[in-house]
């Protein structure tokens, strides 16, 4: 399976990590209080953005350009009717451009870009990734639509999709719907209370399929389709080294230490628009199963890499 890995977090890497922080400015609606944007680019579940109702404009403004290919939502409650309108643009001043495919072959894939939904409303994670597109982005503007008080995001996550060299294999549990679990509680007499029904993450072992040595530290391959113009924006910045890591060493520093969302399936040869969309929004947001496995060789020259996950659909 052709899937896709979100693990650099740029909103919360340049925001919450950096000295010099991008400026955030909100217009419109108003920010409910103890709820500001900046919580969901936190990485913490447990906060939220959530507005006074009615639509807000949130404009980010980073140090320099950014090089995204799209983003994922985890942790909200938002319908089918209600979602994000997204737009950037590639300096200080000028106009806003849609964040949409300029690429032929990903023009359909979402067809109510640049507004996007969720696709029903269980409130599963949902997002965008493209293959073939790429944005450099000065400023990023999200609008809020249809949102009212009670709307919320927990989770906002935008970068660049590690989209080849994650290869899947089975056997892996795809998120199909969040399992619930139903607690059974009683009083001191023993009879039963109401009863609890909560969500249940997945355990997932990421199967990663087989790699060489010298695959594993290639740079990624991302890096050669946004071609070498662009080159300098797709780097990373660990330890105080910017540069274009291989995908082991992005791949492993990133999953490590923070969240991470999971495309298990980014469209096959042969499907329609329709069909890839629906591929593209089953998305986990994972975290390491308390810690990252080396790369091991399973024969003289290829290596097996697997990811111990804790994966949540809603």
């Amino acid at each position: 399976m052709s899937s896709a890995m979100l693990v650099e977090n740029k909103l919360h890497h340049e925001y919450w990590r950096k000295a010099v922080k991008p400026t955030i400015a909100v217009t419109g609606a108003t920010e409910q209080a103890g709820y500001e944007f900046v919580n969901c680019i936190d990485e913490n579940g447990g906060t939220a953005f959530k507005v006074s109702g009615g639509q807000a404009v949130i404009t980010i403004t980073f140090d320099s350009q950014k090089l995204l290919n799209g983003f994922a939502i985890f942790g909200h409650n938002l319908k089918n009717n209600q979602g994000i309108q997204v737009k950037f643009s590639t300096a200080l001043t000028g106009d806003f451009i849609d964040f949409k495919a300029s690429n032929a072959a990903e023009i359909g894939v979402y067809n109510s870009e640049p507004v996007y939904n969720p696709s029903d409303n269980s409130y599963k994670a949902f997002g965008c990734a493209f293959k073939q597109t790429f944005f450099l982005v000065r400023r990023l503007q999200i609008t809020t639509v249809g949102w009212d008080s009670e709307s919320y995001i927990s989770i906002l996550s935008a970068g660049l999709w590690v989209n080849q060299g994650i290869d899947i294999s089975a056997p892996f549990v795809p998120p199909m719907f969040a399992p619930q679990e139903t607690v059974m509680k009683r009083n001191n007499k023993g009879n039963p209370l109401l009863s609890d029904v909560r969500a249940m993450p997945q355990k997932l072992k990421i199967n990663m399929t087989q790699f060489s040595e010298d695959d594993l530290l290639l740079q990624i391959d991302n890096y050669k389709q946004v071609g070498s113009g662009l080159l300098d924006y797709t780097k990373s910045t660990i330890n105080g080294e910017t540069k274009n890591f291989p995908l082991v060493e992005l791949v492993g520093h990133y999953v490590s230490r923070y969240p991470f969302f999971l495309m298990y399936m980014q469209g096959t040869d042969g499907e329609t628009d329709a069909e890839i969309r629906a591929d593209r929004s089953k998305i986990y947001y994972c975290t390491v199963d308390k810690s990252l496995k080396q790369p091991s060789y399973s024969s003289p020259t290829l290596l097996n890499w697997s990811i111990n996950a804790i994966g949540y659909i809603s």
